[in-house]
């Protein structure tokens, strides 16, 4: 028996499944290596140094495909070809914050270093400042005046009911007791918003999101202005692919459109959250945010490739990537035909690692087998060495 044809078939040791092996293998024996009664398809058109000749066929029924691992799919067709596009992993917007100074002052004491995973509104840092003492102290006079006019409101009101204060004295009372609260309000939140300082004007910078410290950019002791920056949060869960693509390549893209992307060894299914012009460079540029479908986004910082489809005036076709061997250096795939399955020497294109482009060598409703190839691929090269032998 067929050595080939024996490793195929080994699972499935049954009388019946002998037999029909038993008459492949003579058959195949007495016609010789390769060849079937039927004769091999001839080959696609190209070049002979691009398509080799078929390496072979091999007899075999439906159910012995199912029990080898096998089964059929048809090429889909493809009228578009795939152009690669990088970039990176960033932080979405909303996932960063470059957390600066509130005010001019010195830096304490920092409570993060890179890489601390913190929460919002944790403290950071400490900083004293003598802009944040004097807030403080304008807020607590702001509120002390305000106090005193609306008692003196409060005291005019029982002397204008009897006559002893006229309506417009006690009308201008109100209105600067209205007055200093609002500006007791503003005072009190100004001091909130640098971070309510105490009397010697310290204060806490807290992180205005959760997520990791990225960097940071001061150490204790040094004097920094305010707006200055003091560390630099991201958020890892809020990370995205961003590419930067021509308009006119841009205008293959759109959202919710499906990218295939490669990040360093691993493949990826992303989808196009949005396509923009790029106002920094004078809309000469398009921005393109993607986020990653089903696995965790990479870690920033990371260097991507997206493959985008462009319309090309050359049909072709795609396969899943188990459905293409190399036999004898050769790419092919396995075509199956009246219980025959033939070797089709192919020309592949692009590749992934689930679907392969061919460029040549496969027809509209040809029936391939997929899953595990590689018996077949095994089979043949046992064939091949057989019959030079």
């Amino acid at each position: 028996m067929n050595p080939s044809l024996k490793r195929i078939t080994e699972p499935l040791r049954q009388p019946r499944v002998l037999v029909s092996l038993a008459i492949a293998g003579s058959l195949l024996l007495g016609v010789g290596l390769g060849r079937h009664s039927g004769g091999p398809a001839a080959p696609p058109s190209g070049s002979a140094a691009d398509v080799a000749e078929p390496a072979g066929t091999v007899a075999l029924s439906e159910a012995e495909l199912r029990r080898s691992g096998l089964s059929i799919v048809r090429p889909e067709v493809s009228t578009g070809t795939e152009r690669p596009i990088s970039g990176f992993v960033e932080a979405a917007v909303g996932a960063r914050s470059n957390v600066g100074m509130p005010v001019a002052g010195r830096v304490v004491r920092l409570l993060v270093a890179p890489g601390t995973t913190v929460r919002a509104d944790e403290p950071i840092a400490e900083v004293q400042s003598a802009d944040a003492a004097v807030v403080r102290a304008e807020a607590e006079a702001a509120q002390a005046t305000a106090q005193s006019l609306a008692y003196q409101y409060r005291l005019a009101l029982p002397m204008a009911r009897q006559g002893a204060l006229s309506a417009q004295e006690l009308e201008s009372r109100r209105i600067a007791s209205v007055t200093a609260g609002a500006a007791a309000q503003a005072a009190t939140a100004k001091a909130a918003a640098i971070g309510r300082p105490d009397g010697m004007g310290r204060l806490l910078i807290r992180s205005p999101i959760s997520g990791q410290v990225a960097a940071v950019k001061t150490s204790p002791g040094a004097v920094l202005q305010a707006g200055e920056e003091v560390a630099q949060i991201s958020d890892a869960r809020g990370s995205e692919l961003r590419f930067l693509v021509s308009p006119v390549l841009a205008t293959n893209l759109a959202s919710g459109q499906l990218l295939r992307v490669k990040a360093g060894a691993r493949d990826l299914r992303a989808r196009v959250v949005a396509v923009a012009p790029d106002s920094g460079s004078g809309n000469r540029v398009t921005v393109v945010r993607a986020e990653t479908v089903d696995e965790p986004t990479p870690q920033a910082g990371t260097a991507v490739t997206a493959f985008i489809q462009v319309p090309s005036s050359q049909q072709r076709y795609s396969v899943p990537a188990d459905a293409v061997q190399l036999v004898n250096g050769s790419a092919v795939v396995f075509r199956y035909q009246r219980g025959t399955v033939q070797a089709v020497p192919v020309v592949v294109g692009q590749q992934s690692a689930n679907r392969a482009e061919i460029l040549q060598g496969v027809r509209n409703g040809d029936q391939l087998l997929s899953g595990n190839t590689a018996k077949l691929r095994d089979a043949l090269a046992e064939q091949k060495q057989t019959g030079q032998n």
